[in-house]
C-alpha cells in the first residue's frame, strides 16, 4: 500500500497524472495477490515432486503465423526488455524484434506492455492470422477476463483487446510454459543492451540453435 501511494505521488509529480483512491487500492491489492500467488506456486514446486512433462514449442497450423513474446526485468539498467519472434507454419524464422521501456515496472505490467507491442508490430507487418504466446498466465487470464481493472494494467489490456477486436480478429493470445517460450525469453534478456526497437534481418546468434532445433 505504501508503494502504491508512493507511485501515485510519482505519477502526479512526473507525469501530471492524478490517481484516484480506488486506483491506489486496486494497484496495491493486485500486487499483493500476485505476490501470494507466486509464493503458493513456489511452495507447490518445492513440495510436490512429479514426473516433469516435456514442454516444447509447437508450430502454428497451416497458413498461420506464431509470435512468441516475453519480457525481462533489469534492475541494473532500470529497464524492461521485450523480445518477440514470429515464425511460420513450418517453424521457419520470419522476424524477431527487441525493444525496451523504462523505468522498470512490475512483472505483469511489463509482460502486458510486451504483448501490446507485439500486437502493434503484427499490425504494422500486416499479419492477421497469427497466434500470440506468452508465459505470463495472469496477463493472459486478465486479458480474457470480464473484470474491470482500474489501473495502468487495465488500460494496457484494454488497448490489447481493442486491437484484437478491430484489426487482429482472427488472432488470439495463449499461455504457454517457459520451456516453450525460450526464443522470446532469450531475446528479452538481450533487449536492454541493444538499441530500442531493434529489428533483425538474420537469425540472432542467441536464438539460432533454438530456431534450428524447433524447425524439425
Amino acid at each position: 500500500m505504501v508503494w502504491s501511494i508512493w507511485k501515485r505521488r510519482n505519477n502526479q509529480v512526473w507525469d501530471n497524472i492524478t490517481d484516484s483512491d480506488q486506483t491506489v487500492v486496486e494497484r496495491a491489492r493486485h500486487l499483493i495477490t500476485s505476490w501470494r500467488d507466486a509464493q503458493q506456486i513456489r511452495s507447490l514446486t518445492n513440495t510436490v515432486q512429479t514426473v516433469p512433462q516435456k514442454m516444447i514449442w509447437v508450430k502454428p497450423s497451416h497458413g498461420r503465423y506464431k509470435c512468441n513474446v516475453d519480457a525481462s526485468f533489469s534492475l541494473t539498467h532500470n529497464k524492461v526488455g521485450i523480445g518477440m519472434c514470429i515464425r511460420d507454419d513450418h517453424g521457419r524464422f520470419v522476424a524477431p524484434r527487441t525493444q525496451w521501456v523504462e523505468p522498470i515496472l512490475d512483472v505483469e505490467h511489463g509482460e502486458a506492455i510486451g504483448l501490446l507491442q507485439a500486437l502493434k508490430w503484427a499490425v504494422d507487418l500486416q499479419l492477421h492470422d497469427i497466434d500470440f504466446e506468452m508465459d505470463c498466465k495472469r496477463v493472459v487470464d486478465s486479458l480474457y477476463s470480464k473484470r474491470t481493472y482500474f489501473s495502468d494494467l487495465g488500460a494496457i489490456l484494454g488497448d490489447c483487446r481493442t486491437i484484437l477486436a478491430s484489426t487482429l480478429v482472427n488472432s488470439h493470445v495463449k499461455f504457454i510454459r517457459r520451456q516453450a517460450n525460450e526464443v522470446a525469453h532469450r531475446l528479452a534478456g538481450a533487449a536492454t543492451s541493444l538499441a530500442n526497437f531493434h529489428n533483425f534481418i538474420d537469425i540472432p546468434t542467441c536464438i539460432y540453435d533454438i530456431i534450428m532445433n524447433e524447425m524439425r
